[in-house]
């Protein structure tokens, strides 16, 4: 039965009508993870906030948006996909109002992390309605609109926080990096309200809480040492924490695969946890997302730090991005070569081109770099993201049987707020601790660690799409 309020006939505006509104919603989340960097200063200054409290302005988010991801995509497919997406977009926007509203530094945190447990609530939810939604031939695209979504949420944050500073709309300074959410959720939960059907949950088995709590405190470890590590002085107990928490991830892996009691639906079931394809998508695509993350987060600062740039003037410079991205992702949800590998090994080999100019226009031109030595290198990188990023969830979001989409679709998402986290960690970690020397120089030095990974992510792709080709013809 259709999820729609529709006739049998097949409405295709209307279907299309309610994925985009969840797309919006997941567009907003994504943004949200890094559209609060450039208002910092401003939010420490105005609320008294200490350098500590200033950074869990950025981890009260992203911690649980990274933790609960995984658990709650699987309890979607159980609980209902539709109930947790309004529950999470609503948790959000009453998040985001808090935030706009405080007067505090701690109702702030609070409030973000509200924010971060009704993202991670709602965006496993996108990608599985979307598949229930459409009809099979249709999924590519509305994966391939997801996919641009995800590539333009996780590169526009400084462009769009830079752009709300620079114009500062109502007077409302860097509150209104946080208000200008609610519009977009209201009118998505509106929708997805309205022309969504109510979730048919009529299983007797019970939810697996004790491994879905077991994975949100294994990736919090993940997180957390990744973002806190250098402030810490990476302190034995710090380092501790990454293997322990993959070890723990390893745990419930075998726990899913051979204890798993009939009474309870499994977190992450065998089908998924056995298939060799969706394992390997999964991983390019952390890998893809643990090297562009920290692009756009490393220039909107050392644009700033060098030339001196304007929040709106580094809006404009980055602006070529994301354009690009759409354009990429936009040609890779129209089209599907034969050899699923083809596209990502594209993308990100232009990708790694990409980041390269950008290293050589730091060391050629210094910190009198400017916006037109950019627009090249930008656009590479946005159009080969946009390749890249579509291409490998369409195809591995494909793999999944229809009811598992919403583990898969937590899998996914938890591997991109991972790579997305050590991204942002490792070249901002680079880039300060190069201070010292001039910031073109620390700016290219940071930028070597995206171009190796991706360097590294078109020899795993050509090498994946050359063993995919022997497959075929043997």
């Amino acid at each position: 039965m259709s999820l729609l309020h529709t006739l049998p006939q097949p409405a295709t505006k209307t279907q299309w009508i309610a994925v985009w509104a969840l797309l919006i919603a997941a567009f907003v989340s994504l943004l949200d993870v890094t559209v609060v960097n450039l208002a910092v200063p401003s939010i420490a200054r105005d609320l008294g906030a200490t350098g500590t409290q200033s950074q869990w302005i950025l981890l009260a988010y992203l911690v649980p948006f990274a933790a609960f991801l995984l658990p709650l995509g699987r309890f979607g497919d159980v609980l209902g996909r539709r109930r947790l997406f309004l529950i999470g977009v609503l948790a959000f926007a009453i998040g985001g109002l808090v935030a706009g509203t405080a007067q505090n530094i701690a109702t702030l945190i609070i409030a973000r992390t509200c924010q971060g447990i009704g993202a991670a609530t709602m965006m496993p939810q996108v990608l599985a309605l979307t598949q229930v939604i459409l009809p099979p031939e249709q999924r590519r695209r509305a994966v391939g609109y997801f996919g641009m979504v995800s590539a333009l949420g996780a590169i526009t944050g400084p462009i769009v926080g830079g752009l709300i500073l620079t114009v500062d709309p109502f007077g409302l300074g860097w509150r209104m990096v946080f208000l200008a959410a609610l519009l977009p959720c209201v009118l998505s939960a509106a929708v997805v309200a309205v022309y969504v059907r109510r979730d048919s949950t009529d299983t007797l088995k019970r939810l697996d809480v004790r491994n879905g709590a077991l994975v949100a405190l294994a990736v919090t470890g993940l997180v957390y040492a990744a973002v806190q590590g250098r402030a810490f002085g990476w302190p034995i107990w710090i380092v501790a924490i990454p293997p322990l928490s993959l070890l723990v991830l390893a745990y419930v892996a075998r726990n899913q695969l051979y204890y798993v009691r009939s009474d309870i639906e499994p977190l992450l079931p065998g089908t998924l946890l056995l298939s060799r394809p969706f394992l390997q998508g999964a991983a390019m695509i952390l890998l893809v997302f643990c090297g562009i993350a920290g692009v756009p987060f490393l220039l909107a600062l050392a644009l700033q730090a060098g030339p001196q740039l304007s929040p709106g003037a580094v809006a404009v410079a980055l602006v070529a991005h994301p354009l690009f991205a759409a354009i990429g992702a936009a040609v890779a949800g129209r089209i599907a070569p034969a050899n699923r590998w083809t596209l990502p090994c594209l993308g990100s080999a232009l990708t790694c081109g990409g980041v390269v100019l950008v290293i050589l226009a730091f060391w050629t031109f210094g910190d009198g770099i400017g916006v037109r030595s950019l627009l090249l290198p930008l656009s590479l990188i946005g159009f080969g993201m946009g390749l890249s990023n579509v291409s490998l969830m369409s195809n591995t979001l494909a793999l999944a049987p229809k009811e598992f989409a919403g583990a898969a679709s937590g899998v996914i998402q938890t591997g991109q707020q991972i790579g997305i986290t050590l991204s942002i960690a490792i070249v901002g970690g680079l880039y300060l601790a190069r201070l010292g020397s001039t910031t073109a120089d620390a700016a290219a030095l940071a930028l070597v660690f995206p171009a190796i990974v991706f360097a590294a992510a078109t020899a795993l792709c050509l090498l994946a799409a050359r063993r995919g080709q022997h497959e075929v013809t043997g």
